[in-house]
């Protein structure tokens, strides 16, 4: 496999789990990766391991490519999803976006990113479901736009 660079490697990583192109997704992946999910509590290892959790996911979302900021060679985008925001340079990535469910329901989402030698080593994911905001604090709030679709912050 031919090494990729940061943005090159994450868009065929997207582009695979929008076309639920499951081998050629994984095959982006160290054989070795770590994938965790810290809200529920769950850590997989091998991208045999998360080949059988993408398989059998039910109504798995499909990504959508939106505007990004970053410069053109400090960016990436999502290893899912919509990505609206991205830092890091080098191996290292922070990605700010939303999933949104086969049920219709949008959460925001982060990953953390992390490469060596052109392959994800690392994956770590918070998804964040949408919430009312508190009546007490509205005097200080200014609304967002909700969810984040329009334009990238």
């Amino acid at each position: 496999m031919t090494q990729r660079g940061g943005r090159e490697a994450i868009d065929a990583y997207v582009k695979a789990l929008d076309e639920h192109r499951v081998d050629d997704l994984t095959a982006l992946m160290d054989p070795n990766i770590v994938i965790e999910w810290p809200q529920s509590g769950e850590r997989f290892r091998g991208r045999e391991t998360f080949k059988a959790i993408l398989t059998n996911y039910p109504g798995l979302p499909k990504a959508e490519k939106k505007a990004v900021t970053g410069a053109e060679d400090k960016w990436v985008l999502s290893p899912s999803w919509t990505p609206l925001r991205v830092v890091g340079t080098g191996d290292d990535y922070t990605i700010e976006g939303f999933v949104t469910y086969a049920n219709g329901e949008r959460w925001s989402w982060v990953a953390i990113v992390k490469y060596r030698d052109g392959l994800m080593t690392n994956l770590t994911e918070y998804f964040a479901a949408p919430f009312a905001a508190a009546e007490w604090r509205e005097r200080w709030a200014e609304k967002m736009e909700s969810p984040r679709t329009d334009k990238p912050a």
